[in-house]
Parts: structure tokens; sequence; C-alpha cells
């Protein structure tokens, strides 16, 4: 390999190591901390295998455009089929690595559970929709989060599809309909990733830098303005601003509705399915994923399109411009997080007792999401790091579980970690340990994101904080 490509292959190995590393990392705690009680690292780990696969995917094309390379990379004096290659061949080792760390630590922890599990090809499916689909819906759309978010949803859109075909010829309940779409689906799968690859080298080959390396999807006509007057109520026309930097939550939203519609079908026309592939798996992973997109995008997606020195000068204090952008972010957290789904998704998969405890999570993981997004300068890179720094969180809570029942009381029944992890069992301890944390990470991450220094002598003090409060809490409810 000559020296433009060596130089090359270490850029994208430098590029693609902090997200490979986020997801290895969350993914290599849960062995670490098996027979300690903290069962909730592993759907952790799960997810952190699949959005880091396909942020992998994502990030190979799509750090160029964060960074404004593109234009650089195209004019190297190599063949662009060189360049094709060499990202290809990093990403191939990155997803495999990745691939083989899960198989040793996530699969065989459900080989334990279901004897043929890990034989099945789906659990492959993140590392092919990684190296063939998400580069190029990323090139296609011009957005990391739109590459990740749009291809998670492929797998699920062609099965739905498939079912409906089964239905139309086979008819409802019949037995058939889902067999025809299990037959289908895995080859299906096989002829997306083929296309997917085929479109991605061939979207590669024809790049062009156009736009500056701007990630956004076109909104609604009504966000922008539509008259001549150039005046506007200036806290308005942030929050409208804090809108558009919200657009792949609202693509997220959509496409969870176009899901739940389908599924809701499904399982009135055959009520097997809908004990088999329950719809309340579905909410749960947009319940989950929804707070978290929303916090990464509202600090670091503003760095990321170089906004931050322009909103500096303008003329309104910063504190209210954080009061909006938190404003903003949090109410539409619940209302998409939480209204919407209650009364018009999920009212048969949630009961009434869950409302409250499933808001104050939202507003919780909100906050933690917007406090790691003030430390990023890309929305794929918080979202990677949320990864690893929630299994942190959750191992320093239990940590300081141990330490308080060790010290204070031999048992308790609502410590930091039960508090954080359970707060539809301890809701009202949940409150009163949560608020306050909520709005110290609110007022760490308006520090972080007003600020373009990175040093680990804050972190540190921020983490002194938060852990801090965390133990003040565990001995309160423990002596209570």
């Amino acid at each position: 390999m000559n020296g433009p490509l060596t130089a090359l292959a270490s850029k994208e190995f430098r590029a693609l190591l902090p997200v490979w590393a986020a997801a290895a990392f969350t993914i290599g705690a849960d062995p670490l901390l098996r027979g300690t009680g903290m069962h909730s690292l592993f759907p952790l780990g799960m997810f952190a295998y699949i959005v880091g696969s396909l942020a992998l995917g994502a990030h190979v094309i799509g750090h160029e455009f964060t960074n404004r390379t593109l234009a650089s990379l195209l004019v190297q004096p190599c063949r662009r089929s060189s360049i094709l290659l060499t990202k290809a061949s990093i990403l191939a080792v990155m997803l495999v690595a990745l691939g083989f760390i899960a198989r040793v630590v996530l699969f065989q922890s459900l080989a334990r559970t279901f004897g043929n599990f890990p034989r099945y090809p789906t659990l492959y499916l993140p590392l092919i929709g990684g190296f063939c689909v998400a580069p190029y819906l990323t090139m296609r759309l011009r957005s990391q989060m739109a590459g990740v978010v749009f291809t998670a949803t492929i797998p699920g859109m062609t099965y739905l599809l498939a079912l409906l075909g089964g239905v139309i010829i086979y008819g409802t309940g019949a037995a058939a309909a889902e067999a025809l779409a299990l037959a289908v689906w895995m080859p299906a799968m096989w002829i997306v990733a083929a296309a997917g690859a085929v479109l991605s080298a061939r979207s590669f080959m024809q790049l062009q830098d156009t736009d500056g390396g701007r990630e956004e999807l076109r909104l609604p006509r009504w966000f922008a303005l539509t008259d001549a007057s150039p005046i506007r109520p200036p806290l308005w026309m942030l929050a409208k601003k804090e809108l558009r930097l919200q657009q792949m939550t609202f693509a997220m939203v959509a496409l969870y509705a176009l899901i739940w519609t389908a599924l809701t079908i499904a399982s009135r026309l055959n009520p097997e399915f809908g004990r088999e592939f329950p719809i309340r798996g579905v909410g749960l992973l947009y319940f989950a994923l929804l707070p978290l997109l929303m916090g990464s995008l509202a600090s670091a997606q503003e760095r990321q399109f170089g906004m931050l020195q322009s909103q500096a000068m303008l003329p309104v204090p910063r504190a209210q411009q954080w009061a909006v952008k938190a404003g903003v972010v949090l109410v539409l957290a619940l209302v998409l997080g939480v209204v919407l789904p209650w009364f018009v998704f999920a009212p048969p998969q949630l009961s009434r007792a869950s409302f409250w405890p499933l808001a104050a999570s939202i507003v919780l993981l909100t906050t933690w999401s917007l406090y790691i997004s003030s430390w990023c300068g890309s929305g794929i890179i918080a979202l990677a790091l949320l990864l690893p720094a929630s299994a942190t969180a959750m191992v320093l809570a239990k940590w300081i579980d141990w330490t308080v029942s060790a010290l204070v009381l031999p048992q308790h029944s609502a410590g930091a970690y039960g508090v954080l992890t359970q707060p539809s069992v301890v809701f009202t301890s949940w409150v009163i340990a949560a608020t306050p944390l909520a709005v110290l990470l609110l007022l760490f991450a308006a520090r972080n994101h007003w600020t373009s220094e990175r040093k680990p002598k804050t972190l540190a003090v921020q983490v002194a904080w938060l852990a801090s409060w965390l133990l003040l809490t565990d001995v309160v409810l423990t002596v209570l």
C-alpha cells in the first residue's frame, strides 16, 4: 500500500475508533458485572451492538461531512476505487471485531436461555446493515443520524411487507401467511444488503461535495419564514431553530407511527402474530431511543453546524437561549415520548400506573443525553458515547449502593441504583432523587455548551458533584 492510502487508512481508523470503542466497552461491561444484580446492562449491550454497528457504517462516510473534509478527500492523488476499498476494509475490520465481541459476550448469554439462538442469522443483520446499507443512506441523505435510523427500520418494514403479502395470498388468521413471511424475509434481507452494497459503491464513485457537509432533511414549509417582514420575536425564532435541529426526531416518530400502524393491523388480522410479536417491544425501543436521540441532537448538532459562535453573538442573554433550548427539548420529549404514545399509539400496552414513571424517566433520559451531547462535536458521536456513559453511570450507582449498604445498613430497599433503574417501583423516592440530579445535569450541560474547552478536570468535577448527590440520596433513602 502506498503512502497516501496508508495515511487514509490511519485517518479512517482514528475516525471510527471512538464509535467502535464506545460500543465495545458497553458490550464488554456485561460479563464483568454478572452476579452483581445489574441485569439491565445486557439489553444496554444489545442496544450498543445494534446502534454501534449501524453507526460505524454511517460514520465511515459521515465523518467526512461532519468534519468538512470531503472536498480534500476527493482530490487526493489516488484512484477513487482505492479510497473506497480502503474505507471498506477498515469498516469491515471494525465490524468483524465488534461482532466477535458481541458473539462471545452477548450471544453466549442468549445461548444459555435459547439453545439455538446464536445460530439465527438475524443476529448478524446489524453488521450487514452497517457495512452495506448505512453508508449508502448516509450519502444519499447527507446525514449520519438518518443513515442509522432508516437502516434500523429496514428489517422490520421488510418483514411487515412480507407478512402483508402472505395475508393477501392466504387470508387473515392463516398460519401460512406468517410462514411465508418468515421464508421470504431472510432472502429479502440478502437482496437489500446486496443492493445497498452496490448502491454504496456507485454513490461513492459519483460523490460530489455540493453543500459543504451540511446535514439536514427538508422540513415542512411552515417551519420557514413565509412573509417579507424580517422582525420576529427572538425567543420564538430560537424555539424554531431548536425544532429544526430535531429533524431526525420527527422522522423517527413518523417511522414509529408507520410501524405501529402496520403491527396493529397485523395483530388484528392474525391474533397469533400479536402474541408472538408484541407491540410492547417496539414501544420500549421507541421510549428508550427517542429521548437519547433528542438530547444528542440538541447541543452537539448545533456545534457540528458551526452555529455556536453566531448564537453567542445574538442580543439575547445566554441564560435565556439555554432556557429555550432545554425547554423545547423537554417539552418535545414529553409530547412525543409520553403524550402522543399514551393517547394515540400505546394505550393497550401501557397501564395507568406507569404514566408518571414513564414521564419522569423520559425527562431524566433527555437531560442525561443533553449533558453528554454538550461534550460532543456531532450528534452521532454523542449517541455513541451515551452507551458507555450510561453503563458507567449505572456501575457508579451500584457501587454507591454497595458502599452505603456496607457502611450504614446491611440491607436497604431503594438505593441510588434502584432509584435510577426502577422508577415505577419507588416513584416517590425517584422524584426526590432525580429532580435535583436533572437540574445539575442541565446546569453542567449549559456550562459545557457555551465553551469550546474540553478539560478532563471539568469533567472530573462534574462527575464528582453528580456522584456526591447520588451518595447523599442513597444515605438519606437508606436511613429513612
